[in-house]
């Protein structure tokens, strides 16, 4: 059903059983963020056609192949600046996983980090509980610690399941981006 679906939505091609995101641009700089003109190969692309894509991946599911078709209009077809732009895509991608990977590994250093401190109050809980004279001050301070040791360890559970996991789903679809199939085409 799925299938059907997906075949309905996107071009599908039977040959190589790929499915085909179609975008039509009027210029070569249209892949690109409006505000960014360094050089192609540095260059970010559009927000918009980055959300796209990755909503395009999370449908077709990574078991699936994607190809990107960019038509282009024929009197400014450039070959040269096709490979450019290929390699600026390439590279884009490229540069966002590092970054992704580099905010995953800070999550976790940050996690352990919260493991200890969870461990420490905890322990000090414990050893504490009894030990202050004034039962109030003590019953204050021992759930005082229980509490911020509870929500310290709930904190590394809620980045290791969600957060970290989130971001290892988006550096595959971004993995699928980075090696696509990617080609131009001219708009008839």
């Amino acid at each position: 059903m799925k299938d059907k679906m997906l075949k309905s939505v996107y071009r599908y091609d039977a040959l190589d059983d790929s499915y085909h995101v179609v975008i039509d641009l009027d210029t070569y700089r249209d892949v690109y963020s409006e505000w960014d003109y360094s050089p192609v190969t540095n260059r970010d692309l559009d927000e918009d056609l980055i959300e796209y894509l990755l909503d395009c991946s999370i449908e077709l599911a990574l078991k699936r192949k994607m190809v990107v078709d960019f038509y282009i209009p024929s009197e400014i077809v450039d070959y040269k600046r096709e490979r450019k732009s290929i390699n600026g895509f390439r590279h884009y991608f490229a540069y966002q996983i590092r970054r992704i990977k580099s905010d995953r590994l800070q999550m976790l250093k940050n996690s352990t980090i919260l493991l200890a401190i969870g461990i420490l109050f905890l322990t000090i809980a414990i050893l504490s509980e009894g030990k202050i004279d004034n039962h109030l001050l003590s019953k204050l301070v021992t759930e005082g610690l229980f509490i911020g040791a509870w929500v310290a360890l709930w904190e590394i559970f809620s980045t290791l399941f969600f957060d970290v996991k989130k971001l290892s789903d988006k550096i595959n679809h971004y993995h699928r981006l980075m090696k696509i199939d990617i080609n131009y085409k001219v708009k008839n």
